[in-house]
This record gives C-alpha cells, sequence and structure tokens, in this order.
C-alpha cells in the first residue's frame, strides 16, 4: 500500500529545490554587482543584474510558502540564504552609493574630539586637529597613483565623500554610530569594514522578525522575505546604509507596541534620530498609551540633541535644509502628482492633504485593532505601519531605494509582501538620475515607476477587502484592515 505521506512529501522536496536554485540565482546576481564597478561606470549592467535578484527573490519566497519546511528546516534555509546573499554582495569598493564615506569621516571626526555639524570635509585642511584626518582613502591623490580621482570621478583635488563643501546631515544617533564603527577599526578595512559593521544591525533586524513572529505564533517563513531581499542585501550590507540600523529600532518599536509604550516609543525615538524619517510612523504608536509613547520618544529626541546643540548650536541641522531643497521637497519633486502638471505650492498642499488623510486612518485603525494576545500586538499594528511609511514613500517619491528598508521589514512582520515593489521600483528611478539627472525622462520614468507601485499596492487592498467580505459574510461582520 502507498505511503498517503509520500505525495506531500515529493511535493516539499521540488518546492525546496526551487528555493534552492532561486536562492543560488540571486547569490550569482549579488556576486555579479561586486564586479560591476561604480554606478556610474556599468549603470544598465547594474540595473540588470538587480532586476533579476528582484525575481529570484520572488521565486524564492514563493516556492518556501509551499515548502512545507518547520522548525529547524526552515531556520536552516533562512539562514544559509541570507548569509550566501550576503558574502556574495560583499566587496572592496561598494558598487551603488558613496555615503558611507561621510559616515567614515563623521566618525572620524568625532574620534578627534570634533563636532560633526562644525565643519565641511573641504575644511579640514585649514583645521588643525583634522588634518591627519586626510586618509588617502578618503581623499586620494598621487600617493594611491595618480588616476584614483580620474576612475571616481572626481576633481583633482578629489574626495570620496559627498557633497564635501557641506555639513552632515545625519541625526546624532547616526552620529554616535559612526564614532562606534570608527572606533571598533571599521575605516581600516575601508568600505569592507563599514560593511561588516552594517552586517550588525541586519543581522539584529532578522532575528527579531523571528522572535516576534515565532513569539506572537505567526508564520516565520516570511523573515526571509525580508533576508533575502535585493533592498536588505544590496542596501542594508553591500552600501552599507545607517537606515539598516533605523530600520531594527523600527522594528523594535513596532514590536513593544501596546505592552511596552514607553520602550516603544523611545525605539522609535532613535529610528528618527538615525534617519529622520521614521518619525512618521508616530501615528500608528499614538493609538496604545500616547502620553507614555510620545514622552519618551521626544525625550529621546532631546536627548540626544542637546550635548550638539550645546556644542554647536544651531549649526546641528547641518546639510539638512539644503538637502530638502536640492531634493525638491518643498515642492516640485512629487513624482506621482508630475503628469498633472500641478504648480509647486498646490503640489505640495495636495500631498499634504493626502498625508494628514493616511495618518488620520491610521490612527483610527489602529485604535480599533483588536489583539489576539499581548504578544502578538506588533504584528497586529504591522499593517497600519506598512500603509503609513508606504503611502508617504508613495507620496514623497524618494529616488533613493534604500529608503525601502523599514518598509520591507514592516511588510515581512506584517506578511504583505505587495510593499516590496515600492523599493523594487524605485530602482529604475535611481539609475535614471544617476545616468541622467534631473531631466524630463527622469521624471517621465520616476512617474511611471511610482503610478505603477500606486496601481499594485491598490490592486492588492482591492483584492484583500473582497476576500475580506467573502469570507466574513457568513457570520455577518468582519474587522477592518489597513
Amino acid at each position: 500500500m502507498a505511503d498517503p505521506q509520500a505525495p506531500d512529501a515529493g511535493r516539499t522536496r521540488w518546492w525546496a529545490a526551487g528555493v534552492v536554485l532561486a536562492l543560488a540565482a540571486a547569490t550569482s546576481l549579488a556576486f555579479s554587482t561586486t564586479r560591476r564597478g561604480s554606478v556610474l561606470g556599468e549603470t544598465w549592467a547594474l540595473l540588470a543584474d538587480i532586476g533579476g535578484m528582484w525575481v529570484a527573490w520572488a521565486i524564492a519566497l514563493a516556492c518556501l510558502l509551499r515548502a512545507g519546511l518547520t522548525g529547524r528546516q526552515l531556520l536552516v534555509v533562512v539562514l544559509l540564504g541570507g548569509a550566501a546573499l550576503r558574502i556574495a554582495a560583499m566587496t572592496v569598493v561598494v558598487p551603488l552609493s558613496d555615503d558611507l564615506y561621510r559616515y567614515a569621516w563623521d566618525g572620524s571626526v568625532q574620534a578627534a574630539g570634533v563636532s560633526p555639524y562644525r565643519y565641511a570635509p573641504a575644511e579640514a585642511g585649514d583645521v588643525e586637529a583634522l588634518a591627519d584626518r586626510r586618509t588617502d582613502w578618503l581623499f586620494p591623490d598621487a600617493v594611491e597613483g595618480g588616476d584614483t580621482c580620474e576612475l571616481i570621478r572626481r576633481g583633482d583635488d578629489c574626495t570620496r565623500i559627498n557633497r564635501p563643501d557641506v555639513r552632515t546631515i545625519y541625526p546624532p544617533v547616526a552620529q554616535a554610530w559612526f564614532l562606534a564603527g570608527h572606533l571598533a577599526g571599521a575605516s581600516q578595512l575601508r568600505d569592507l569594514g563599514w560593511q561588516v559593521v552594517a552586517l550588525v544591525p541586519d543581522v539584529g533586524t532578522c532575528v527579531l522578525l523571528w522572535l516576534v513572529l515565532v513569539r506572537s505564533g505567526r508564520d516565520p517563513r516570511w523573515v526571509a522575505a525580508f533576508a533575502w531581499s535585493p533592498v536588505a542585501v544590496l542596501e542594508g550590507v553591500q552600501n552599507a546604509h545607517v537606515d539598516g540600523l533605523a530600520t531594527f529600532f523600527v522594528v523594535l518599536a513596532v514590536a513593544l507596541a501596546g505592552r511596552r509604550p514607553a520602550a516603544s516609543g523611545a525605539a522609535l525615538g532613535a529610528a528618527a534620530m538615525v534617519k529622520l524619517y521614521p518619525a512618521l510612523l508616530l501615528p500608528v504608536l499614538l493609538a496604545r498609551r500616547p502620553l507614555r509613547v510620545g514622552t519618551a520618544f521626544v525625550a529621546v529626541c532631546a536627548v540626544s540633541y542637546l550635548p550638539h546643540v550645546l556644542a554647536t548650536g544651531g549649526d546641528v541641522l547641518g546639510f539638512l535644509p539644503g538637502y530638502l531643497e536640492e531634493e525638491e521637497y518643498t515642492g516640485g519633486r512629487f513624482l506621482l502628482l508630475a503628469p498633472l502638471g500641478l504648480p509647486d505650492l498646490l503640489a505640495t498642499a495636495v500631498v499634504a492633504l493626502a498625508a494628514v488623510a493616511v495618518a488620520v486612518r491610521v490612527l483610527l485603525v489602529a485604535r480599533r485593532t483588536r489583539f489576539e494576545s499581548p504578544g502578538a500586538v506588533g504584528v497586529e499594528l504591522a499593517p497600519a505601519a506598512c500603509l503609513l511609511l508606504g503611502a508617504a514613500l508613495l507620496l514623497g517619491s524618494p529616488v533613493q531605494p534604500w529608503y525601502g528598508l523599514p518598509l520591507v521589514a514592516l511588510a515581512a512582520l506584517a506578511a504583505r509582501p505587495v510593499w516590496f515593489v515600492v523599493p523594487a521600483l524605485a530602482y529604475p528611478v535611481f539609475f535614471v538620475v544617476i545616468d541622467r539627472g534631473p531631466s524630463e525622462t527622469t521624471t517621465s520614468v520616476g512617474s511611471a515607476g511610482y503610478l505603477l507601485a500606486l496601481a499594485v499596492v491598490l490592486l492588492d487592498a482591492w483584492r484583500r477587502r473582497r476576500a475580506g467580505a467573502a469570507a466574513a459574510a457568513p457570520h455577518g461582520a468582519h474587522r477592518g484592515s489597513a
């Protein structure tokens, strides 16, 4: 007599094989990105590699959700897949971004006892305490062979640091992280050293997602959605974006919501003091014990900035006002509205009204959410957090894919893979900006990308609403969802 379990076991093996093959393809493509050199030289080959990684990620995740792996088998597959992707992606020179050079500079400046908000890197030669901080790595010259400046597309008096004529933009908790990385010796290994530093919050986020999902009785396979995603592998580790640290604090804040409101507010405050935009999630947390959450959030922000304010006064804002103007956040950059041709002021007003409407909607949904257990609060709030942050990214339409790191972590926690489309479709926009700069083509590609992302999100919301209504019809009622 045939074993009734054999067909299931056979299907499991086929799906597991699909996971392995898709991960092998993604790992090969991740390694390929390290062989391309700078994004300035091989723009479209890099974009093709990244597009292939997204396809392989989708196949691997779909196969994993059908493979029936549980317990130790699942943990091993998620760990090995995530480790293989990260090892393959790490390289001696990051291909997509030069942000980590500013991290290294800010950490080095602080180690010299100087506030990073006081001087721009270009001024370092005139500051006695910083003269010896101009290393050949950050300020290449003839010592490295004479052609380094040309290779990195800088002038004769060149530096790898972006915007060397302006002071830093990064908030205090990010600055503390840069100092810690410098003291740990990251700059001695140059790019690779800062990639190793970036692994710490990246691994921490993966562990935290696993613990929250398991303790709340949810499917831990969704950890793989984050751990294997190109945005986590390439932006969180390969390009060492500090958004990875902000992502860890965002997940921690949502995980602690409801049970430990003060700690939750403090964690979100820490995230905002790494990169400011996680503060947009505050309405989600304010749905439960708003006074404790708000007080802790404000306290962390104030305490972290206080030493820098005492040292440099209003200079703590650094290049932030200039950055917002450069990126046209004061009007003119909202790619979803670009096809309408609205005046800048009107476009800004429309975006502001839409943002307020989404925030109010999320706050009401979060307040109405029924929690299955105290341990499931974070998971229950994750869909609302996805809606709020995802809407902010769609409305703000940044060209930087790494801004989506907190969103993909929340999407994994909420089991909402549709939100991965936002950072995925930001890549073509980013590459067109790199290749052509501000132009009509850039605006057209950006608008098309973000409109497509919005359409996918709305279609998924419609599908979920129909499915929820159909499932609840026999019972006469259903719960609202974000």
